[in-house]
């Protein structure tokens, strides 16, 4: 776990990317299982319906057979489209994760019908709050999810942290998903 994160965004970011890169191919393989297998449990728990997941980079956590499981279960998946003012559009996906067709673009309210929402993060807090990217995308899209929508943030076991440096437009998550710890409600 980082101890020492630095309260400045952009060196929190920097410090996390290079740790990211540093990560044996192997063990993010391992982790991304592990995570699909947390998030999978914690689904079968909620009515299906439509679920809001991203495509991993390569340095994060894999979301591949997470989006596999899920549409295993009866989801629906959307996937996030980056608009050119940084904003999030959403398109229907209808595939298993690896591969399958994305139906048209829905716009960025569509994210208002998902029950479930999967993010992105460098690191989260034990409040909720997360460290994006940086072009607070997400920020604006966590705006325009209906009320009860469980949120959560996907995270290597070491980003779960004590506090991420924030602002007052950063919003937050319910809960986190870490490899070895599996889903932990946070106190947003």
């Amino acid at each position: 776990m980082w101890h020492d994160i630095p309260q400045d965004k952009r060196a929190a970011r920097a410090q996390i990317r290079a740790a990211r890169r540093m990560r044996d191919p192997r063990q993010r393989a391992a982790d991304g299982a592990a995570l699909a297998r947390h998030l999978a449990a914690t689904a079968a728990g909620l009515p299906v319906g439509h679920a809001a997941v991203y495509t991993s980079l390569p340095t994060e956590p894999p979301t591949d057979q997470a989006a596999a499981l899920l549409r295993g279960l009866g989801w629906q998946l959307m996937l996030p489209i980056l608009l050119p003012d940084k904003d999030l559009a959403w398109r229907s996906f209808d595939g298993d994760g690896g591969g399958g067709e994305i139906s048209r673009d829905h716009g960025t309210d569509r994210i208002g019908l998902a029950g479930l929402v999967i993010v992105p993060a460098l690191a989260i807090d034990r409040h909720g709050l997360r460290l994006g990217q940086g072009g607070g995308s997400y920020d604006r899209a966590l705006a325009r999810r209906s009320p009860g929508t469980l949120t959560i943030a996907l995270v290597y076991d070491d980003e779960l942290v004590d506090v991420v440096p924030s602002e007052s437009h950063d919003l937050g998550v319910d809960a986190v998903i870490t490899p070895r710890a599996g889903l932990l409600h946070l106190k947003y």
